[in-house]
């Protein structure tokens, strides 16, 4: 007839599996979110690189090229992100796009 270990298995699995994906779904909500999450989600939404990221920030801020090109360097050198870069980035950024950077990282 039926084979119940079978099928109390599957079941058990099925809850596993929706029961672990409940839970990192509120993780994440909850979980702290870097600047450099938020620089790495938009500039991989927009498939643009962070430089273009600082260069349109840059922009709205109205700072010059020069400027611009500094916090760039210096971001390369020391991962600080200016102000103005973050907070344009969280300007523009949608939450979609941070959870589906979370979800490949978590692959790797």
């Amino acid at each position: 007839m039926f084979n119940w270990n079978a099928i109390l298995l599957v079941v058990l699995t099925i809850c596993y599996v929706v029961a672990r994906s409940y839970i990192e779904n509120e993780h994440a909500k909850k979980a702290f979110i870097s600047n450099d999450e938020y620089l790495a989600s938009l500039a991989m939404a927009r498939q643009c690189s962070a430089y273009d990221l600082f260069r349109c920030s840059g922009v709205d801020w109205r700072f010059s090229s020069s400027k611009i090109e500094t916090d760039f360097s210096a971001y390369l050198k020391t991962g600080h992100i200016p102000h103005y870069v973050a907070s344009y980035v969280k300007r523009n950024i949608r939450p979609e796009d941070v959870k589906s950077l979370r979800r490949i990282i978590r692959l790797w």
